[in-house]
This record gives structure tokens, sequence and C-alpha cells, in this order.
């Protein structure tokens, strides 16, 4: 008896969950309830309640063509709970607000491992400008690509709920180190400086010292990180301006920069730990004197990227730096 229930349990298989033919059917079940006049169902299986496109401005195409897309968007759930808006009204309305967040149009990759397959479905169809609301379901909610709806269902290993996006394509980008370098172009005042590949420099108050600063030295710095979008202030040492952007944490020390110098803008480190810097950070750096102080323009490629900073600096945003180098603090 004890052999022939070793057999038995070696037989016993494990049921696998199905988790496409559940998603559709828990999906199909609630368009079954609210579907309204004027829905339109799409070929991989989003439901479009709402759109508005201009079909005399540039089509999206493909993302060949238009690889990078600037979106403005709020997301919810089916309950109509917002989960992320990148629009300031609305999370003031919800709550949500943080006054040095980011609110504005995002910056995607179109394609996999940039926006959800469900949501590039519905861009492909868009003209630049068009807005559309649309109800995504768990399937196509998944950077991975497949042809047809049922490779969606039949690739889902995880129980995934639908969420509805309320979005505007606003912006078409081809080429985007171009569109990036063309936005810090459009910010440089006269008289702007070419440090390097997408930084600028501007010098306000010239140095009043013939100090020449070696490797080695400890030069110290004061600093306002803006973003170019908007201007507002994301970072910085000096604690009045923490205060006025809501920056300021108690827990923080409020002082000069440390920046250990080098017989090269791409050596310089900062603080005790000799961290490494973001490059259009140390380019403005290197180029300035005791007492100098100045304004550094710069590429997202010469800061944080694509990725950005947490929710203050979103991906591929240009920065602009207000600088001023100070004497060695007491």
């Amino acid at each position: 008896m004890a052999a022939v229930a070793l057999l038995l349990a070696g037989c016993a298989q494990t049921p696998s969950t199905n988790y496409g033919e559940l998603a559709e059917m828990e999906f199909d079940a609630w368009v079954s309830v609210n579907k309204q006049a004027g829905w339109q169902q799409t070929e991989l299986g989003s439901w479009v309640t709402e759109i508005t496109d201009d079909v005399s401005r540039t089509p999206a195409g493909s993302k060949d063509e238009f690889p990078y897309i600037s979106v403005s968007y709020t997301v919810s759930t089916l309950s109509g709970t917002v989960n992320t808006t990148t629009d300031r009204s609305t999370a003031q309305k919800i709550g949500t607000y943080v006054q040095k967040n980011y609110y504005g149009p995002q910056v995607l990759y179109r394609g996999a491992n940039g926006i959800y397959a469900g949501l590039e479905e519905i861009v492909n169809s868009l003209h630049e400008g068009g807005h559309a609301r649309v109800i995504i379901p768990g399937w196509l909610l998944t950077n991975d690509r497949f042809a047809t709806k049922e490779k969606y269902l039949a690739n889902m290993t995880e129980a995934v709920s639908a969420l509805v996006y309320d979005f505007t394509l606003e912006e078409l980008i081809s080429d985007i180190d171009e569109w990036d370098l063309s936005r810090v172009k459009a910010a440089l005042p006269a008289g702007a400086d070419s440090l390097t590949t997408g930084v600028y420099y501007v010098c306000e108050t010239p140095s009043d010292s013939d100090t020449q600063f070696e490797s080695g030295d400890k030069v110290y710095v004061n600093y306002i990180c803006r973003r170019l979008p908007d201007g507002y202030a994301v970072d910085t040492n000096i604690a009045d301006t923490a205060k006025v952007y809501g920056l300021y944490s108690s827990s923080r020390s409020y002082s000069p920069l440390l920046i250990n110098w080098a017989s090269s803008a791409s050596e310089l480190t900062m603080t005790t730990s000799e961290s490494s810097m973001i490059g259009g950070f140390s380019a403005a750096i290197f180029n300035m004197h005791l007492h100098e102080k100045g304004r550094a323009f710069m590429t997202s490629a010469q800061a944080y990227k694509a990725n950005g900073s947490g929710s203050t600096i979103p991906g591929y945003c240009p920065l602009i730096y207000d600088l001023e180098i100070v004497d060695t603090p007491n």
C-alpha cells in the first residue's frame, strides 16, 4: 500500500493556471456591463472610449520613423482610482501633488521596454496632437511584443488588472539627441560658450582672484540645479533656496559642496567619498575660477539621460545649474 501511495503521488500533477483565459473572461465580463455606445475595440483587445485626432497633422507612423514620443497621461484603474498622472491640476485634485515633482509631458521610447504593447497599438493609429482614452486589458500591459491577441493571452504568466489610459500624443521625435539639444539651444542667453558637446556656460560674475586650481586641491561650490522645461529648482546646497522650492530637509547639512580637483573635467570627484558627477556639471565646474558665478546649460545626455532622477527630473530632461566657486568653509 505504501508503494502504491508513492506511485500515485508521483503521477499527480499540479494544474497550471491559464492567466490569459482568466484575464479575458474577467475583462469581457466587465466590458459587457460597462460598455457604452461609441466604444471601439482594437485588434489586440483594448477598448477606445474617446478619441480626438487631427488627420491633417503628422501621422505617428512606425517607431522606425519616430522612435520617441512626448506624452501627457493619466492612468487609472477600472474603478476610477488614479494611479499616476503627468497633470499638475489632477494631482492637486486627488491629493498626490508634491511641489518639487515634475508635472508635464514625458518622453518615452516607443517600442518594447519603452511603453506597454497596448499603448503602442493606440499610438500607432494617432497623429501628432491626438488624444485618446483607452481601456487596456492585462494581457497588453506588457513590454513583450506579439503579432496577435491569442499570442498575448498565451504568454501571460501572472494576473494583471486592466488600466485606463487617458493620454495625448504631444510630440513625435525622430532624433532624440537633436531634439534634446534644440531645447537647450532655445534657452541659451546671448554670449553662451560651448564647453563640450551638449554643455554651455555663461559667466555672470567673473573671478576676482588669480588663484589657479591644481590637481588635488579642495574646491567648494554652491549650486542650484533647475529643470530646463520649467526652470524649477530640484536640488541645491543653499538652505534658503531649498526652503523656497520645497526641498528643505532638516536632516541635511547645507554647506558648500566639496570638489576634489583633478587634471581634467572627467576626473573631478565630489565629497570625501570621491563620488563621480554628471558630465555637464563637472565640465562647467572645471571651467570656473575662485569667486566666479555662472550658469551652465546641459542636455540630458550630459545629465541624467533616459532614466531621469526620481520624481523630480524626468527622463530626457535638460538641466540648468547656477554655480558659484566659494572660499573654503571655516
